[in-house]
């Protein structure tokens, strides 16, 4: 190989040589941008919350019950406690909820009726197949009652406490039904269809509440409510609370809803994060393979432009001997 030959065989190797530094330079700056996004993603896996389940427990409240007569169960209820702030000693507002009877009054004007005897006993059918016995005849009934009649109305007459009254019972629904025959005419004994007005009264529960703002209350150790104590127009009152605990379903049940939805946000979102990192470390891989090419590309290029080196010194020395 001659001396020019040599020389640009030399430059062509050491511009290949400076290309192959460069690409490799260019790669490791690919791969440092994967690892900073690598890292970014890794930052963002540890910032998500990981959503907690919900704890029975927490959903768990304690509620108190005692012995009280005026209750149609005889038992009322404690509904709230709140700590009254600043008193010394403590005292508390209470809310107590009680069970009371009610009457409920309804009317059925213009049914149409039969009566039935059954030995000694009479039974009222209604148009719909609904069968009743008789009690009665009453009089005079409850002014209560009759008030309660005449305010439900009626097309015909105007209830009072001296009619005579036939009452039926309904002992599925514990209804009681009256029928004034003095202003209908109804008579038991006839067996055909007679056209009347009936009356009915049952017994209904409705809750009363009463707030009691000093109250006090004696704790056990382990933090129930033992007794209740209060003061007022009417005297003393003192009871003691059975305690009982109950689970809120509902709640519970929307607090799983609730964490099965977050769950499944949080789980995408890390299955979305791995998916891009897989992403990132196959092509960190592949650029990983590429400087390997590159490296050992650029150790031939170094070999070989050693020896060309070699030659090109070779040829320098005999172009000096000649002139020796």
């Amino acid at each position: 190989m001659g001396m020019a030959a040599s020389q640009a065989r030399y430059l062509g190797i050491q511009a290949r040589k400076t290309n192959v530094e460069y690409e490799g330079q260019q790669v490791n700056q690919q791969r440092t941008a994967l690892a900073n996004q690598s890292a970014n993603l890794f930052r963002r896996l540890l910032t998500l919350e990981v959503p907690t389940p919900p704890d029975q427990t927490n959903y768990k409240t304690s509620n108190y019950t005692f012995s009280d007569a005026t209750s149609t169960d005889g038992t009322a209820t404690v509904e709230d406690i709140t700590e009254n702030a600043g008193s010394n000693p403590q005292t508390y507002t209470v809310t107590i909820k009680r069970n009371t009877s009610v009457p409920q009054y309804d009317s059925m004007i213009n049914q149409e009726v039969s009566v039935i005897q059954d030995g000694d006993t009479y039974k009222i059918n209604l148009s719909n197949g609904t069968q009743f016995n008789l009690n009665g005849p009453l009089s005079p009934i409850s002014e209560t009652y009759v008030n309660a009649f005449n305010e439900l109305g009626s097309t015909q007459y105007e209830n009072s406490t001296d009619d005579t009254y036939y009452r039926y019972t309904n002992p599925a629904t514990g209804a009681t039904y009256y029928i004034n025959a003095t202003q209908t005419g109804f008579d038991p004994a006839v067996q055909t269809n007679q056209t009347v007005d009936m009356y009915s009264m049952i017994t209904g529960t409705e809750s009363q509440y009463e707030t009691i703002t000093n109250a006090t209350l004696g704790k056990s150790e382990d933090g129930l409510y033992t007794t209740l104590y209060w003061t007022d127009e009417s005297g003393t009152h003192s009871y003691n609370l059975t305690p009982s605990s109950e689970y809120d379903d509902a709640a519970y049940d929307e607090a799983m809803n609730q964490y099965n939805y977050d769950k499944e946000l949080y789980d995408k979102e890390v299955a979305d994060i791995n998916a891009k990192t897989q992403e990132l470390q196959e092509q960190d891989r592949t650029l990983e393979l590429r400087l390997a090419q590159l490296d050992t590309e650029q150790q031939a290029l170094q070999t070989e432009l050693e020896s060309v080196k070699k030659v090109i010194d070779k040829n320098i020395d005999n172009v000096f001997k000649t002139f020796q």
